[in-house]
């Protein structure tokens, strides 16, 4: 993973797709974007930066909040080394994965996950998994049941670990536990909730395949094919389809209710934990190397 320094004036681009009635955007000056995350409720978009390396505990990272049309109203709405609101100090490493669970947003940092005011950007929870072991954690997918997965990639640190998915009940006093964690997972990445099963799907780095967690949490392949590379970020529309990206192949791809595997676009640089804005009708990417957000519009 590249780590270009510093940050450029960003630039917002936005264009009306009048075919499809949707918003297209992209958004640079970023630094080493991973997730980006839009907020049903209110409309607004929020990106993770790492402004460091993936594991650095440098508290350089921070969040950008976007309006609706993609501009930028805030491009440190979260920032690590900062007075927050309410007075208390943020410490922000280096956020990947992010979740909206009421009026929280949460954020996976290394080995913990942090949860702030969706709204004021205040923190407002933490919640340390290093005691269940957590080396690398990843992306994060809720539940209807408001329960919070998070994917650790552990193999990035320790090529002898084995990937884990961790859940956090975030209605039972954040309590946390290893969900599942052996050999068959692989090295997870970016995780779903299949919208039809509710079943937990997790694509992995390296091996090319996304892995469906079953309700037993036994582990089965859902989908895979022999040109992906390193899948990393992961998302359904609103009517069925999954779309899914390769990190070092550069392509998104579409899987549909028959599980048939199209390309969507290829060319992108290092496409990570991409994210579907299901009532705008757009598929968000943030390039990893290329400092940007970039959409790309779909059909309703």
């Amino acid at each position: 993973m590249k780590l270009i320094k510093g940050l450029r004036i960003y630039r917002v681009v936005a264009l009306l797709c009048l075919a499809r009635a949707a918003w297209a955007f992209e958004v640079s000056g970023l630094s080493t974007p991973e997730s980006v995350l839009v907020d049903p409720k209110t409309g607004l978009y929020y990106i993770s930066n790492i402004a460091g390396a993936p594991a650095e505990r440098d508290n350089h990272g921070f969040i950008t909040q976007l309006d609706k049309t993609g501009e930028i109203t805030a491009l440190r709405f979260i920032a690590g080394g900062t007075v927050g609101a309410g007075g208390k100090e943020v410490s922000l490493h280096a956020p990947k994965g992010l979740a909206i669970i009421g009026n929280v947003l949460y954020v996976s940092d290394i080995d913990r996950v942090l949860g702030f005011d969706k709204t004021t950007g205040a923190p407002l929870h933490e919640i340390d998994l290093k005691g269940l072991g957590a080396l690398f954690l990843n992306d994060l997918v809720p539940d209807d049941q408001g329960n919070l997965y998070v994917s650790d990639t552990a193999t990035f640190i320790d090529p002898k670990a084995l990937g884990a998915i961790f859940k956090i009940e975030t209605r039972n006093r954040h309590r946390a536990s290893v969900y599942v964690r052996e050999l068959a997972l692989g090295s997870p990445n970016g995780l779903m909730i299949h919208p039809k099963t509710k079943r937990l799907l997790a694509n992995t780095w390296g091996a090319g395949q996304i892995l469906e967690v079953g309700h037993d949490r036994r582990i089965k392949v859902f989908a895979q094919d022999t040109t992906w590379k390193d899948l990393d970020g992961m998302d359904h529309d609103g009517v069925g389809n999954i779309y899914v990206s390769s990190f070092t192949g550069g392509g998104i791809y579409k899987i549909d209710p028959n599980l048939k595997i199209s390309l969507v676009k290829s060319g992108w640089t290092t496409p990570a934990d991409i994210h579907v804005d299901r009532q705008a009708h757009l598929i968000l990417i943030p390039s990893f190397n290329g400092n940007s957000v970039t959409t790309i519009a779909i059909g309703p």
